[in-house]
């Protein structure tokens, strides 16, 4: 598995956790802007929980994982085929 599958299945982790915790949802979310942008705010209270949660929160934390060491790995092909090159 080369550094672009991972970082393929990690982007379809994040978003399946990012969707069960969004269907599991159950709060509010309130967005107001305004200028200067010090003013706006942003609030986002609430929970999931039962199997939206059970599903959405290990999917979301791998899928960060996976994205970070498929970052990584990538920036580490890069530095390598750079030394080689000059």
């Amino acid at each position: 598995m080369n550094a672009k599958w991972l970082s393929i299945i990690s982007d379809c982790l994040i978003l399946l956790g990012l969707i069960c915790l969004g269907i599991g949802w159950q709060g509010n979310l309130s967005v107001t802007g305004a200028l200067p942008f010090h003013s706006s705010t942003v609030q986002l209270t609430g929970s999931a929980s039962g199997r939206y949660a059970l599903m959405g929160v290990p999917s979301l934390l791998v899928g960060l994982v996976l994205m970070a060491l498929s970052l990584g790995w990538m920036l580490w092909e890069t530095l390598k085929s750079l030394v080689r090159r000059g």
